[in-house]
């Protein structure tokens, strides 16, 4: 469990990495074209695209905190100090 957290945990910054690359690409290519580009909605399409991966990021996050308080709270009897692991057989 541990070794999976880790690695979501490792993988989140670069899934923002990748997703601000993609967006400059875009960004980019757009400025290309015979279309034109206004810079005041490309940038509330960034603010929105990163307040979506914020509040995701929030989310996970709160979950892996309900998850340890839960896992981890005092009245569970898996967690009483003073036990070894050979007790719970």
């Amino acid at each position: 469990m541990a070794s999976s957290s880790k690695l979501l945990l490792s993988m989140i910054p670069a899934i923002l990495a990748i997703s601000f690359l993609i967006i400059d690409a875009a960004s980019a290519l757009a400025q290309e074209s015979d279309n034109t580009f206004i810079n005041r909605v490309a940038i509330w399409d960034l603010f929105y695209r990163l307040m979506v991966i914020a509040f995701t990021v929030g989310a996970v996050l709160m979950g892996v905190l309900t998850y340890v308080i839960f896992r981890f709270r005092e009245s569970n009897k898996k967690n009483l100090p003073g036990q070894t692991m050979e007790s719970h057989r």
